[in-house]
């Protein structure tokens, strides 16, 4: 991932870098692995070269968010299905929230 240090745009081109390096994926885990952890070590010399730390995490999320394979949030793949609850256990989970918001909203 080699941009110019010179150009006035060099966010936008290492930005373009990293989609160009995803949407030609022809290599496989172990070649991606290997240019995540480089494109990591360039971001921090590029962080304490220039201390934009704002690009530097951007560009992270960037990264991490085309490359790694992490659920939305850390209660995507627990708990029960809807639809395999009883219609009983789906009115018992709706008045147990409504009264947790009920005791939340001021009088």
């Amino acid at each position: 991932m080699k941009t110019s240090n010179n150009s006035d745009n060099y966010e936008l081109d290492y930005y373009l870098s990293i989609i160009d390096f995803f949407q030609n994926q022809n290599t496989n885990k172990e070649k991606t692995e290997i240019w995540k952890n480089k494109s990591y070590i360039e971001l921090m010399k590029i962080l304490k070269r220039t201390r934009k730390k704002e690009f530097v995490k951007n560009t992270i999320i960037l990264i991490l968010s085309l490359f790694d394979q992490i659920p939305p949030d850390t209660y995507n793949n627990k708990g029960i299905k809807v639809n395999s609850l009883t219609n009983g256990d789906k009115l018992s989970y709706v008045n147990i929230l409504k009264s947790e918001f009920i005791n939340d909203i001021p009088n």
